[in-house]
């Protein structure tokens, strides 16, 4: 059986995400890792070339006039080039943990359905400290993310899931895979900045630009209290990669 992940990320040096130790990562568990490249403005391309025979770097234009759209665009074109037997969509600043890797691969085989979920611990700050779901829809507990390498698959809604055409029992409901969030541990600047970029892409509207400096003299303020209610102290296990790269 053969794996392929597939991931995307733009600039992602500037936005602090993880891409390098995330992309690290992986490669013990996949056999081919597909990254789709947004022509990144900084110093990204660079740094994740080399790091392994595994991965494969596509360049492709995001189109930012139609953001919903165009992302589903480029998601779809990056999954149509793995050539595992399975596949798996990740973000550039999620980690599967490395005690899943021999589970997940040993399920797959034989696995009763074409579709798979994910099942999320959103961190947040740190890597000892992530957000209740239990009672929230968003961040999502879980999204279906790994499925079978089948041309009825398709990438829908805001590209952060996959369904099958005509199939509504295609997720499996009851085998879930665990993966760690890190999309809200970053440098604060940059977190306030990205949401508020996403914020306009999504609304189509480009006139409530903000200069770069101004998320840096008021950058997010991690005692939010909207979010200070549901955070909780992660005290399961840490992986590899966070034990080898703290600070990061």
């Amino acid at each position: 059986m053969k794996l392929s992940i597939y991931t995307f990320v733009r600039n992602g040096i500037t936005f602090d995400y993880h891409v390098v130790d995330m992309l690290k990562h992986h490669v013990p568990l996949a056999d081919e890792i597909i990254v789709c490249e947004g022509y990144s403005t900084d110093d990204t391309f660079e740094r994740i070339q080399g790091i392994s025979d595994k991965i494969q770097i596509h360049r492709m234009e995001w189109d930012r006039t139609e953001p919903i759209s165009s992302r589903v665009k480029y998601v779809t074109q990056t999954r149509r080039l793995c050539t595992g037997d399975w596949c798996i969509m990740l973000d550039a600043d999620e980690f599967i943990p490395e005690w899943e890797f021999e589970r997940l691969r040993a399920f797959l085989p034989t696995a009763p359905k074409p579709i798979l979920q994910l099942r999320y611990t959103h961190f947040y700050a740190n890597y000892r400290v992530y957000q209740d779901t239990a009672n929230h829809v968003m961040p999502p507990p879980r999204n279906p993310r790994i499925h079978r390498n089948l041309e009825d698959i398709e990438v829908w809604g805001d590209a952060s899931c996959v369904r099958r055409a005509n199939d509504p029992d295609a997720v499996d409901q009851e085998h879930l895979f665990d993966v760690h969030h890190f999309g809200e541990v970053r440098d604060a600047a940059r977190l306030r900045q990205k949401w508020h970029e996403q914020y306009l892409e999504n609304k189509l509207n480009k006139s409530r630009w903000v200069p770069e400096i101004a998320f840096k003299l008021l950058p997010h303020q991690w005692l939010d209290p909207d979010i200070l209610p549901r955070l909780r102290i992660y005290d399961g296990p840490l992986m590899q990669t966070v034990r080898d790269n703290p600070d990061e």
